[in-house]
């Protein structure tokens, strides 16, 4: 007996010992106690999980730090560690207890519990059950991780180049017929509503208070880090839009209500099939100014870097500096409908980018039946302020150039070389070109572009035409270079002449100085008998006028004596003055003799004939020193009969 009053006593401290040592529990700086109810209270309503007046559980508030002791029959008490956000990282929370979400809603709303350090306040202000709205950003917090399951995940990261499309998990339904959330207004609509700002999507409240819509959000996130819920918020990142020089891009706005679409096509007007038909229908005129409607925005965008959301517009990329157009052997085509595949545009150290396409050669038929292939390149240009009517019209530069460029040139090409035998076509390239060229403004001028240049690289012939125009081209140089060949021939006959020429010049002078002199003296011998003519003349002329003169006188005095004494009587008297004088021989050397009965002076008229008549029959013996004949004297016994 006294042993057992001894011993229950021990066993009885022991047993306090234990109780006092097991319900004892030290709370550290880097814990947080948890209080389990076990028994000895009220049951938890259906549905609950987490006790806020003592239930019979998990009770909702936690110890802070210290030493704490609990019946350990009744409470159980567990040290968790604390929850640590670290600085790239956001704690997301999801309530194991609360109000039922409500309808069409993913998260629940923000109580104000101390960042859900105080779960009982959460509870009882309405907390939901499920995943909240509010994130932990960077710290240290005392959760009741019984009551909030905290999940770390990476901060959002927004790298240099990049940009972050927001698709809002939670808020309005998006209407029928929108792509792209709207914005959500800036200005309450009611009292009721709380609109703040945001602050680019890190404040999750402020976007559902502000009406915010679910989906593709307008506005983007830009480099750099964010505290962003991702159970609300689902991030993509995007590459900024680069716009190169020598482009410029055309937005198309996703953003609002679909466009109206009428109840059936309209009527096809009669007109006639030409390429010049109106480029814009009614529909393609709606180039819009305002980015938050819906069609292909007027002004396009210039080069440089935009944060542009590619989910709100869609940009097309309009070469403004030069697209070239290559018709060429060994291009790439796509076999399905024989398009030009477009090179990726390389950029060069400036940041430029070409545009380039190519076709195969161009295959023509000649109006004689050869088939000739033309390599042709084209360089086209569209304007910037003209890039949206091309995108509204084709869609795209490669569709520009496959329903217009391609067909129009090619046409071209094709008629022509109808019209002209192959030779012809090939040597009227120059006039070819340039007549295509001309055309294709025209033709691009009602679409809006540019035909710069149009250049014909080569045509390549049927090799019987090359040989036979070969051989006729030969041929022609032949006898072009016969002629040449005759001509110097005849170029050297001239040189020899002129050689020769040059050889005998001496002899040819001396000759030439010989003609000259023998000219002038017979020039001088000319004039020097024209002189001795003139002089003998003048003189002759002067010694007949004095012989005239004196026998006019003679015979006038002639006369006179003949008058007076009668002509026989007169020649009596002469020839007796001649006797007298002794001019007159009386013996006549002649002898002259006359048969019957003369008159009386018949005899001495006789002997005057004879006298006269002697010295004239005589023949000249000689010539005197001045030229003259001498008389000869007449021969003795020798009468004028003989």
């Amino acid at each position: 007996m006294i042993a057992l009053v001894i011993v229950l006593p021990i066993i009885a401290g022991v047993i306090g010992l234990a109780i006092l040592i097991l319900g004892l529990a030290l709370v550290r700086d880097d814990q947080v106690g948890v209080l389990t109810r076990k028994m000895f209270a009220t049951p938890l309503p259906q549905g609950h999980i987490i006790a806020r007046n003592q239930e019979v559980g998990i009770l909702s508030e936690t110890l802070k730090p210290g030493l704490y002791w609990r019946f350990p029959l009744f409470w159980k008490i567990e040290r968790l560690p604390i929850t640590v956000i670290r600085v790239d990282e956001v704690g997301v929370i999801e309530s194991v207890d609360g109000e039922p979400l409500p309808t069409r809603r993913l998260l629940g709303d923000l109580v104000d519990c101390d960042s859900y350090q105080d779960g009982k306040t959460f509870l009882e202000n309405g907390g939901k059950k499920g995943p909240q709205v509010e994130i932990l950003r960077p710290g240290v917090y005392r959760i009741n991780t019984k009551l909030f399951r905290v999940q770390k995940f990476a901060a959002t990261s927004i790298e240099s180049g990049k940009l972050g499309v927001i698709v809002a998990m939670d808020g309005i339904p998006l209407p029928p017929g929108f792509i792209v959330a709207p914005k959500p207004p800036e200005a309450p609509t009611d009292i009721n509503a709380r609109i703040r700002h945001h602050k680019f999507y890190q404040d999750g409240q402020a976007f559902i208070d502000s009406g915010g819509f679910r989906g593709p959000q307008l506005d983007t996130i830009q480099p750099g880090d964010y505290y962003i819920n991702p159970l609300l918020f689902e991030v993509e990142k995007h590459a900024i839009t680069d716009i190169p020089p020598g482009y410029v891009a055309v937005l198309r706005s996703n953003v609002g209500q679909e466009l109206d679409i009428s109840d059936g096509p309209p009527e096809i007007p009669h007109t006639p099939e030409d390429l010049r038909q109106p480029i814009h229908e009614a529909v393609e005129k709606l180039l819009i100014t305002d980015r938050e409607r819906r069609g292909i925005l007027r002004d396009p965008v210039a080069p440089g870097t935009y944060n542009l959301n590619p989910i709100a517009y869609t940009s097309y990329l309009v070469p403004t500096s030069a697209v070239t157009i290559d018709w060429a052997a060994g291009a790439r085509v796509r076999m399905d409908a024989m398009s030009p595949v477009p090179i990726e545009p390389e950029p060069s150290a400036e940041g430029k980018a070409a545009e380039f396409f190519k076709f195969a050669q161009l295959r023509v038929t000649s109006r004689d039946g050869f088939h000739l292939d033309v390599d042709v390149r084209m360089i086209i240009r569209i304007r910037p302020e003209y890039a949206p009517f091309v995108i509204a019209r084709f869609g795209s530069v490669e569709n520009l150039i496959e329903q217009i460029v391609h067909p129009l040139v090619d046409s071209s090409f094709r008629n022509r070389a109808g019209e002209e035998k192959a030779i012809g076509f090939v040597q009227g390239r120059s006039e070819l070109q340039q007549q295509a060229l001309s055309k294709a403004r025209d033709e691009f001028h009602h679409y809006f572009v540019e035909a710069q240049n149009l250049l014909i690289a080569y045509i390549a012939v049927d090799q019987t035409l090359l040989d036979t125009q070969t051989k006729k081209e030969i041929a022609i140089q032949q006898q072009t270079q016969y002629k040449e060949e005759a001509r110097a021939e005849l170029e050297r006959i001239g040189v020899q002449e002129q050689k020769a020429r040059a050889d005998q010049q001496v002899q040819v002078v001396a000759a030439k100085l010989s003609i000259e002199m023998a000219a002038d003296r017979a020039e001088s011998a000319r004039r020097e008998a024209e002189g001795v003519r003139d002089s003998t003349k003048t003189r002759a002329d002067g010694d007949a006028d004095a012989v005239r003169k004196v026998g006019e006188a003679t015979a006038d005095a002639y006369l006179a004596q003949a008058k007076v004494v009668g002509p026989e009587r007169l020649a009596i008297l002469k020839v007796l003055e001649e006797v007298s004088d002794g001019k007159v021989k009386i013996t006549p050397d002649v002898m002259v003799s006359g048969g019957g009965d003369g008159g009386p002076g018949g005899g001495l008229f006789n002997a005057w004939l004879a006298t006269t008549l002697g010295p004239k029959l005589d023949i000249p013996e000689n010539t005197d020193k001045n030229g003259g004949n001498g008389a000869r004297k007449p021969k003795k016994g020798k009468s004028t009969d003989e």
